[in-house]
């Protein structure tokens, strides 16, 4: 939240600037035209003059003239051959050039301007030294204002990308926090139940399971804590590429749902059907079969309640260079609203569902095992479409 009122912010003090350079600019331009117009008027006047034969117009000419270099505020000081300023105008100051102490302040203010414009020099009257109009003073700025509002968004940018990367990287920590808890939840509530179980008095336990069994109960439930280890092990690392066959991965994920549909709701229904000779892909076996168990648990925890059919096949596809998973539910379908963002962490099919497990189902099949995720449109239901590279001998790692 506070980074969006930030963003906000930036954008609106942006626009600000936006506005102002743009009308900072415009009056430059007024600014220009005005001096151009002057000119202008100069150069008629002149000409005036020495058209008329008389030359009786020469002197009030002059005289406007005078009056129209004054208004274009450009400092002139004429400094005649004796070295002492003989004539000045447009000083920042006022100066009685009969004053000794004022004709040292001309003079000062003839070498600053100096600094910027060298002195013309012209016979009979002296060297004129000048500045710069006030349009040329005002675009002095333009660069140092153009290099600070460079430096203000070039800060801004990396300031909210670092907030955008901190945020991500903070989603993903939330993210792998809560499927950390969601993998482990159901070993450990299972192993509960079995603790719970082998505290009962030998008569009442053997009624409920036999030791033999309980113990291959527990079994089951520790290879699933360890599955789970190794899953957390494998994120962030590239995993080694083998050879892995799809139909073995779902026919586990068939049978370790066929033991839990029952528990978690008895009129869930799963059906996986294998196409026969399916080719290899290249991957990683733990990896993959969580993605699917991810697919497949979106879908229980959408049909949970009211009972559903989850329909997965494996089929060759694009002449044998891919293998299709198809996962199918007859669930209510994703929403208009949620589909293009269905792979983005938080988002969820499920009320007040964590919106995890297809975004890591994403990450695993597009990211580490170059394939493609995508939502499909079925009449009824949703429909995740998975497409796997099959094996080949160069991708053997």
């Amino acid at each position: 939240m506070k980074a969006r009122l930030w963003a906000t912010g930036l954008s609106l003090l942006f626009g600000a600037v936006l506005v102002w350079y743009l009308y900072y600019t415009q009056q430059l331009v007024s600014a220009a035209n005005a001096d151009a117009a002057a000119l202008t008027r100069i150069y008629a006047r002149t000409y005036q003059s020495l058209s008329d034969p008389t030359r009786e117009t020469s002197v009030a000419v002059l005289f406007d003239m005078l009056d129209e270099i004054e208004q274009l505020g450009i400092p002139v000081v004429l400094v005649d051959a004796d070295g002492q300023p003989s004539a000045a105008l447009n000083l920042p100051f006022v100066a009685d050039l009969n004053d000794p102490a004022d004709q040292r302040r001309v003079l000062a203010y003839a070498e600053m301007l100096d600094r910027r414009n060298a002195p013309i020099a012209e016979a009979g009257i002296g060297e004129i030294h000048f500045g710069a109009p006030s349009v040329v003073e005002r675009l002095r700025w333009v660069p140092f204002i153009q290099a600070a509002t460079l430096i203000v968004i070039v800060l801004a940018a990396v300031w909210i990308f670092r907030s955008t990367v901190r945020a991500e990287q903070e989603r993903v920590w939330a993210t792998m926090a809560r499927e950390s808890a969601h993998q482990l939840s159901t070993p450990l509530s299972s192993l509960a139940g079995w603790v719970e179980i082998l505290r009962m008095p030998y008569r009442e336990r053997s009624d409920v399971a036999d030791d033999e069994k309980v113990a291959r109960e527990i079994e089951v439930d520790v290879e699933r804590l360890n599955k789970v280890a190794q899953r957390f092990e494998l994120i962030g690392r590239r995993p080694r590429v083998q050879t892995v066959d799809i139909g073995d991965v779902l026919r586990r994920l068939a049978d370790y749902f066929s033991l839990r549909l029952p528990r978690m709701e008895r009129s869930i229904k799963l059906d996986v059907q294998i196409a026969p000779e399916l080719p290899p892909v290249a991957g990683n076996p733990v990896l993959l079969e969580w993605a699917f168990e991810n697919i497949i648990k979106n879908a229980v925890d959408v049909l949970a309640g009211r009972g559903g059919r989850i329909q997965v096949s494996a089929e060759s596809a694009e002449a044998g260079r891919s293998v299709r998973i198809r996962f199918l539910d007859d669930g209510p379908g994703v929403p208009h609203e949620l589909r293009k963002k269905i792979f983005e962490p938080g988002t969820s099919r499920k009320a007040g569902g964590w919106g995890v497990g297809l975004s890591l189902a994403r990450r695993i099949v597009e990211d580490t095992h170059g394939g493609s995720i995508q939502l499909g449109r079925p009449r009824a239901g949703a429909e995740f479409i998975v497409g796997l590279p099959v094996m080949s001998p160069e991708r053997v790692a």
